[in-house]
Order: structure tokens, then C-alpha cells, then sequence
């Protein structure tokens, strides 16, 4: 009971240790606004569902690129943000993972790295549904995911941890996690690896409300960066429930190299909503692998604005050479 207490109590200090610098510039909140507007763009009509193999796929790639450049990532892989390669049995077709790092308040990239992930392709175009709609769009599968990694790097950007943070958008992963696989499989992987000390994939978010229970997929066997996201999660009185790694995202591939991983996946219970009203919300929000799953304006943000925020305290916090995560 002491080390959960004392842990508690230093990531409260790690949250609000600032230098003077920091205090001008640290966004207390996720910015939804930015959020929506990248989802809305990730998944429109003309990205075409983020196919795989296609000129969409890559533009997006090279989008996520483009804005990890404007937040000054380097390459964590080679000489550029973005990653080759190819997979199965499509050997003359090219794909691209994003890979960037941030660097910490010194400057370097050395040392321990946080990491934090979405996978960046979709579905593509396929048999319409009922409307005449073909385009899977992906807008929570996964853009919204894309742009909550994207404000939790424009955040670390504003305000460096003493750790790096890592910054990966996985292509292909609607093909069988095609493109971590390929990532692990390079022959320059293991360096990288071997200083991971926390990979949080992102994924599956609160589509309309603010969850209040969330699965931990990855904190077992139990490692420092799942107490962690448990401590944070019980100081926004939610609670966790900690289950081993299994293949439904990236961030399984490195559990199986030994990184620690996280993967949050929101309950049935979410704060203010009935039972049936939450029912009533997944059904007019959550289309998974449909083409009804695209942005919409009265999609709400309050669910998206909790998890952004919980992310944001486990990479902050994550980020801080006190917390100890080996």
C-alpha cells in the first residue's frame, strides 16, 4: 500500500513539476478542436478509406510525416520519417510505416523512449451498404486515434520529458499488423527496441462518452508503465482491469521483442450515461468496419477529450526520469 501510495504521490509532482519556461506554454487540455479537424481529414471521401496498397494510403503517411516534421521529430529509422517496406506476397508494391522520435529537453534522442502509436490504413473501398456508400472511411478506425497521437506529440513538443518520445503510425494493420511486423523484423530494430520502456498503442477510444472502467490489454504479466496508467486512471476515478497482450494491435509484435506495452480499451460504463442511453450513443456513433463510420458534426468529443487527457499524463509522466520504468 505504501509504493502505490508513493507513486501516487509522485505522479501528481511529476504533472505539476514545470520549469518557468514550461508554466507559459503547457496545454492544460487536449485540443479537440484540432483533433476533429485532423479525423475529419484522415477519414473524408478523398482518402478513399486509406486502402491498402493505394496513392491515398501513402498521402496519408506522408501527411502524418509532414506534421511529426513541423513538431521537429527526427527519423527514428534510417534518414527519414518515413519507412519502407513490403510485405506478403506483394513484393513489388511499396508501403510506408511513420516512424519519428522527439527529442528530450536536452536535446537528445539517447537513452530510455516512451512510444505511442495508431495504425494509419483502413479498409479502403468495398461492397456499398444500404445508402450506396462504399468508402470505409475509418474516422474511429482509426483517425481519431491518429490525431489524439498527434496532440500528444504537439504537447511533448511544448513541454520535453526527460525521456524521448517515439511517435509510430503502423500501416497494413487491417492485413494482419503487416506493417509492425515488418518494422520488428528490420535488422536495425533491436537498438530501438531494446530502449523502449513503454509503448502505448491507441486505438480503441470512447466514441461518445467518458469511460470510466478500461481494460489494460499488455499490463500482464504486471511492469512499471501499466501501474502507472492504473495510478493516473484512479486519480480521474476510473478504474482498470490488467489482461495479457493479444494480437489485435501493433503494439502486440513488440510484446513479443519484450517491450512493455499498453493497449486502453474502454468498458460498458460511462460517466452520465444510462445504460440504454449509452446503447442509444453506440448505436449512432460506433460503425466499426462500415461505411457509416466517418466523421460526423454531432459526433461528441467528451469521451475523446478524457482519453486524449489520460494519454497525455501516462507519456508526461512516463517521460520523467523519476518514475521508474525498468
Amino acid at each position: 500500500m505504501r509504493g502505490t501510495i508513493a507513486l501516487v504521490l509522485l505522479l501528481a509532482a511529476c504533472v505539476q513539476r514545470t520549469t518557468a519556461r514550461d508554466r507559459r506554454i503547457e496545454p492544460t487540455y487536449a485540443d479537440t478542436s484540432a483533433i476533429e479537424a485532423m479525423a475529419r481529414e484522415l477519414s473524408s471521401d478523398a482518402m478513399r478509406g486509406r486502402g491498402p496498397w493505394t496513392p491515398e494510403n501513402e498521402r496519408v503517411a506522408r501527411r502524418l510525416a509532414a506534421q511529426l516534421e513541423q513538431l521537429g521529430a527526427r527519423p527514428l529509422f534510417g534518414d527519414a520519417l518515413l519507412v519502407p517496406f513490403v510485405a506478403g506476397d506483394r513484393t513489388t508494391e511499396t508501403a510506408y510505416n511513420v516512424a519519428g522520435v522527439l527529442p528530450a529537453r536536452d536535446g537528445t534522442t539517447d537513452g530510455d523512449l516512451v512510444g505511442i502509436t495508431a495504425h494509419l490504413d483502413h479498409l479502403g473501398v468495398g461492397e456499398p451498404d444500404a445508402s450506396g456508400d462504399s468508402i470505409y472511411n475509418g474516422f474511429l478506425d482509426a483517425a481519431v486515434p491518429m490525431a489524439i497521437v498527434l496532440d500528444v506529440a504537439r504537447r511533448y513538443a511544448l513541454v520535453r520529458g526527460d525521456r524521448p518520445l517515439a511517435v509510430l503510425f503502423f500501416n497494413l494493420e487491417e492485413q494482419g499488423l503487416l506493417g509492425s511486423r515488418a518494422l520488428v523484423a528490420r535488422t536495425d530494430a533491436p537498438s530501438v527496441l531494446g530502449r523502449l520502456r513503454l509503448l502505448i498503442g491507441v486505438d480503441a477510444g470512447s466514441p461518445a462518452g467518458e469511460a470510466v472502467e478500461w481494460q489494460l490489454m499488455g499490463a500482464l504479466p504486471e511492469h512499471a508503465g501499466a501501474r502507472l496508467a492504473d495510478s493516473l486512471a484512479r486519480m480521474r476515478g476510473w478504474t482498470t482491469n490488467a489482461t495479457p497482450p493479444r494480437p489485435i494491435s501493433d503494439v502486440f509484435v513488440f510484446s513479443q521483442r519484450g517491450v512493455p506495452i499498453l493497449f486502453p480499451i474502454p468498458g460498458a460504463t460511462w460517466r452520465g450515461y444510462t445504460e440504454a442511453e449509452r446503447a442509444e450513443a453506440m448505436r449512432r456513433f460506433d460503425h466499426y468496419h462500415r461505411p457509416a463510420d466517418e466523421w460526423r458534426p454531432d459526433f461528441p468529443w467528451v469521451g475523446t477529450a478524457a482519453h486524449a487527457q489520460w494519454l497525455w499524463e501516462i507519456v508526461r509522466s512516463a517521460a520523467d526520469e523519476r518514475v521508474m520504468l525498468r
